[in-house]
């Protein structure tokens, strides 16, 4: 009986780990995308230059 106890704790103490794990994952991902948005700020402007650049060579 003190066996099973000492299974089920064991096993709800490596639940709490894996959750947590999940957790920071999670979170992870969500600043990854936030900074994905941002990015995309940065290439528009430099995709124009390059544009701008080419059609004056290519004139």
């Amino acid at each position: 009986m003190v066996d099973s106890k000492d299974q089920l704790s064991r096993l709800e103490a490596k639940m709490d780990e894996i959750i947590k794990r999940l957790d920071h994952l999670e979170k992870q991902k969500q600043n990854v995308s936030i900074f994905a948005g941002q990015n995309i700020w940065v290439l528009v402007p430099v995709a124009a230059i390059i544009m701008w650049g080419l059609q004056r060579i290519f004139e």
